[in-house]
């Protein structure tokens, strides 16, 4: 068996093929290609399938596919593109999983990128060691995922694990998250969040590190921030502080509710964990009830491409690996 996972995200749409081993065959790589609409762009993702179905003839294909947006996973539709649009719009509705399945003759594994990557993570990086997992991606955006008694949890109607926005605050001056709501986890601890944060610190301290550091603001950089902090900047660690509470303000809500065994946070402000741990841990550790926090676990990820390998290795476990 060879599976082939497919990570689409806004700036590329990579591919791996894995064998039943678990290990990585051969990888490729494309620009994503809107420009002549949703039925191209999966025409183009079909046509480089089967040119691997045709080097790997003979052996049985199946297919895995991470989207980024909200994911109807039991219909293979991409509600809304949180990073995909056409014309300047977001694209909506479109049914990848039966485009595929049609020019592919594969019906394919679809899910959530942050979803299906946090399976590669429970695979990978913990080994299937533990039964209740959250994954959560940091990035531009804030993503989740769920492993719950050993399976991928995606909830009724794919949804689950979008911790990113769940709610911190209802104020009616909260942050604006990118979903368009106010208050959402991601407004505070994604990377648009630690932007606005930045600018409020380098207003109040124009001459702090963080604003030599941080340079051009309309090309900011997160590294940027890590490292301020890493020299010492008080505003940089101002910033960090902020980011690690609201995280574990989020990761506390998510612990009530679901009495986890770990969490994993992946992503490329995971880099940072040294700066916002602290504030985090502190969160937690300041909850009342203590049973469900007084065992978990905190991992942070440092594996590459998890969104094209657990879309590959869920799929193959959706096929028993057989």
């Amino acid at each position: 068996m060879i599976a082939i996972g497919i990570d689409v995200g806004g700036t590329f749409v990579k591919f791996f093929a894995v064998n039943k081993g678990g290990k990585v065959v051969t990888t490729f790589r494309l620009d994503t290609d809107m420009s002549k609409g949703p039925d191209d762009f999966i025409k183009q993702i079909a046509d480089f399938v089967n040119e691997w179905k045709e080097f790997f003839k003979g052996e049985k294909i199946v297919i895995g596919i991470g989207l980024p947006g909200d994911v109807d996973n039991k219909n293979g539709v991409l509600r809304f593109g949180t990073n995909l649009k056409f014309n300047g719009r977001h694209i909506r509705n479109i049914k990848v999983g039966e485009g595929i399945e049609k020019l592919t003759g594969i019906k394919p594994v679809v899910a959530n990128d942050a979803t299906i990557a946090a399976w590669g993570v429970y695979e990978l990086q913990l080994k299937k060691k533990y039964k209740n997992v959250l994954v959560i991606t940091l990035g531009t955006g804030i993503g989740g995922g769920l492993i719950l008694d050993g399976e991928l949890f995606q909830g009724s109607h794919g949804t689950a694990g979008e911790i990113g926005h769940i709610k911190l605050s209802e104020a009616k001056d909260a942050p604006v998250c990118g979903c368009g709501a106010r208050g959402c986890l991601e407004s505070y601890a994604g990377t648009a969040g630690i932007l606005r944060l930045v600018k409020a610190e380098i207003k109040k301290n124009p001459k702090s590190m963080l604003a030599f550091t941080a340079g051009d603001l309309k090309n900011f950089k997160v590294e940027r921030v890590f490292e301020a902090a890493e020299k010492g900047c008080k505003s940089a660690a101002k910033v960090w502080s902020t980011v690690g509470h609201a995280l574990g303000s989020g990761i506390a809500g998510a612990v009530m509710l679901l009495d986890l065994d770990a969490v994993v946070l992946t992503g490329g402000v995971s880099r940072a964990h040294k700066y916002f741990m602290p504030a985090l841990k502190k969160c937690l550790d300041g909850q009342r009830i203590r049973t469900p926090f007084d065992k978990l676990k905190i991992f942070t990820s440092t594996l590459p491409e998890t969104g094209g390998l657990g879309a590959a290795l869920y799929a193959m476990n959706q096929n028993n690996g057989k």
